[in-house]
């Protein structure tokens, strides 16, 4: 059953040789292709994507422009096999550290109900850092998720918690995305209007309305190092309101938004002693976080 490995490069080249090497390195016991998308990267950093062309098994697809997360991953999906069984979406500032991807194809072809795994994410010094979050609620920001978790104990499993046994949980985080390909295709997919942030959760979300599970598998392990195509920043901030103020129209009522929009700007309010830049994005947020304002429109 082929895996189709979809990798994205948008000016961090030295991540991504890093990435398709340890891919090759523990997956030789699968068959599998890699997708590598140059998201709009300078010449410059898409020239040294050349040192792959010698990889039979990759293919190098390039967009003139940067097409975000969702966009990017769509765009490399068209050069993938239409046979592929299972498609790994995997952030190129991520290292395999065992035959993960064997591993996890095994797994969920022993159960079919699975539409999404993900192994344990690992930080470079060795700590483990949380492979799962949770869907963002009205509940769980007004409360806190410890008092949520009490009254849904299975709807908020514990994320600092080392897990022994595979265990279902709401959210993957969009590092290191193993997916059913049917799955995939018959929930619609990424959806392209989210740019940067929030993939994760619409994607989540939709698999679970139509009754796939999603699921942690903790005994194989990846490393996650961090700094790759997104970097922290004032911009990057704003983006994150306005995907997830995009998830909170497309899936929660009206109420819910106004709701939302008041708990997030008195929330960063809260913060202007610390930074006057957070009154900006506290109004930012109060009007709606609209996205008209979005970082997609910089690379239209």
């Amino acid at each position: 059953m082929k895996v189709s490995f979809i990798i994205i490069n948008y000016n961090s080249s030295h991540h991504t040789l890093a990435c398709v090497e340890s891919v090759r390195e523990q997956s030789k016991s699968v068959n599998y292709e890699i997708i590598v998308v140059d998201n709009g990267s300078s010449i410059q950093d898409y020239q040294k994507l050349s040192a792959l062309t010698v990889v039979s098994e990759l293919k190098i697809v390039r967009s003139d422009r940067n097409l975000g997360f969702s966009g990017g991953h769509l765009f490399g999906l068209n050069a993938v096999d239409p046979d592929s069984y299972y498609y790994f979406f995997l952030n190129n500032d991520c290292l395999l550290l065992d035959d993960l991807c064997s591993r996890l194809s095994s797994y969920m072809n022993d159960h079919p109900d699975v539409g999404l795994c993900t192994g344990q994410m690992i930080r470079p010094g060795g700590d483990q850092e949380p492979s799962f979050t949770y869907f963002p609620t009205v509940g769980s920001k007004l409360l806190g998720h410890a008092i949520v978790r009490w009254f849904n104990p299975a709807a908020y499993p514990k994320r600092q918690k080392i897990y022994n046994e595979p265990v279902q949980v709401p959210v993957i985080t969009g590092s290191a995305l193993f997916t059913r390909a049917k799955a995939f295709l018959e929930v619609g997919g990424f959806d392209p209007s989210y740019f940067l942030y929030c993939e994760e959760e619409d994607l989540c979300l939709r698999l679970r309305q139509a009754n796939w599970k999603v699921m942690l598998v903790p005994d194989v392990k990846f490393l996650h190092i961090g700094g790759g195509s997104t970097e922290s920043s004032p911009t990057a901030e704003k983006e994150y309101y306005i995907s997830l103020f995009r998830y909170f129209r497309k899936h929660t009522s009206r109420p819910v938004q106004l709701t939302m929009r008041l708990f997030y700007t008195l929330k960063i309010a809260r913060r202007y002693l610390r930074n006057s830049r957070n009154a900006r994005l506290a109004w930012f947020i109060l009007r709606g976080a609209p996205e008209s304002e979005s970082l997609r429109h910089r690379f239209a």
